[in-house]
């Protein structure tokens, strides 16, 4: 992965220390070197041809943007669904894709008591009584989901106490389903311990200097980030980021009552350009600028070298890779905002692959730690979404 800056790099010896610190209490930094082998062996053992997640929020968004960013060129022979909505009309349309009979589903919660998903979980068994066959459990250990799970004799594993939902796709909760549909998880692993050993060794610095900047520009004006994604891999990617940012940095302080935070805009470059663009070019000035890019698609597919009748003026793109031609329509945005000073940032992945998307994860993951300490909040909370929670579940039992 490569970092292009278009803001001043800094040294900070003493944010280094205080996040070594950190990663003894915060479990996502330790996932990198975490221990596969019960993942692998279980992955080996199921022959299901579709394999759905049961799960919302922290417990689906994770997975479903690595599968979606590797399954565009690997499609593999297995199916990985999502049921991550009480949309009723998803919830039937997804399972009529698939046979239920030939389906391992997969119930992730960390608390094991989220709503929507014990909902969902309901309503499939009553069509199909689950048993060890065709359903395992993910949550934390002894919750009543857990206990739900010794019930029935169901496969179990566990997510590490430490580590909250929005950080846990580099846990079971992602390896588990990755790794049951074929994706290499090893690999997935390596990339996000790479990107680790560069920051804590300080071979790279540009975190740090990403930090400074996002917060330097929220004291001045600027309160939104736009993920500018060059290729529809990164949809999934993009909606988990809109979660991590939001939920991990929309606070109030830990030693003040202000509200911070920055808002998170997740958009797709080829299309997005010719609408959002315009508001970042010429509308309020308070947005920053991520682009991200691929270096190699893995193909080769190219526009024709022929003329259509009353098109010739457009020639231009004649005999251009189409790989080319979406990079360069990213270079043209980057070259536009940089001269209206736009705050910019490049991160160019090398190609599809597993070790790309698994250093990228764990970039946003450390990148968001470190910018909720400089803004002096708790990443790790999320008393906002709490209440609603609570408002719910109090709404249902007066229904």
């Amino acid at each position: 992965m490569k970092n292009s800056l278009y803001f001043d790099e800094v040294s900070s010896e003493s944010f280094i220390k205080e996040t070594s610190i950190e990663t003894g209490s915060v479990g996502f930094y330790n996932l990198p070197e975490q221990k596969i082998d019960k993942i692998l062996e279980f992955a080996k053992s199921v022959k299901h041809k579709n394999v759905v997640v049961i799960g919302i929020g922290g417990s689906s968004l994770g997975a479903e943007a690595i599968y979606s960013f590797l399954n565009s060129k690997n499609h593999y022979d297995k199916k990985l669904l999502f049921l991550d909505t009480t949309d009723p009309i998803v919830i039937e349309n997804r399972l009529a894709s698939i046979d239920i009979n030939s389906t391992l589903f997969m119930i992730i919660s960390k608390s094991g008591t989220t709503v929507e998903s014990i909902s969902i979980l309901k309503y499939l068994d009553e069509k199909r009584k689950f048993d060890r066959d065709n359903l395992i459990v993910i949550t934390d250990k002894g919750s009543p989901l857990e206990k739900f799970g010794e019930s029935r004799n169901l496969n179990i594993f566990h997510i590490p106490n430490n580590v909250g939902g929005r950080y846990s796709v580099l846990s079971v909760v992602g390896l588990v389903p990755l790794a049951v549909i074929g994706i290499n998880i090893k690999e997935l692993l390596k990339g996000a311990k790479e990107l680790k050993e560069r920051f804590f060794s300080e071979k790279d610095n540009h975190i740090l200097a990403k930090k400074s900047t996002y917060y330097s520009k929220i004291s001045e004006q600027y309160s939104s980030n736009c993920l500018f994604s060059y290729s529809e891999v990164f949809r999934g990617f993009n909606s988990w980021y809109v979660q991590l940012w939001a939920e991990s940095l929309g606070k109030k302080q830990i030693h003040s009552t202000m509200n911070v935070g920055l808002t998170p805009i997740g958009l797709i470059g080829p299309t997005d350009q010719h609408s959002f663009l315009q508001l970042i070019m010429e509308g309020k000035a308070d947005k920053t600028v991520t682009v991200l890019k691929i270096k190699d698609f893995g193909t080769d597919i190219s526009v024709p070298d022929i003329s259509l009748p009353y098109l010739e003026k457009l020639d231009i793109a004649n005999n251009i890779k189409f790989a080319d031609l979406i990079n360069l329509q990213a270079e043209s945005t980057i070259e536009a905002l940089d001269k209206i000073g736009v705050p910019l940032d490049v991160i160019t992945l090398e190609s599809i692959g597993e070790k790309s998307i698994g250093e990228l994860i764990y970039y946003y993951e450390l990148l968001t730690a470190l910018v909720a300490r400089q803004l002096d909040i708790n990443a790790y909370d999320q008393p906002g979404v709490e209440l609603g929670k609570i408002i719910l579940k109090d709404k249902m039992a007066k229904s």
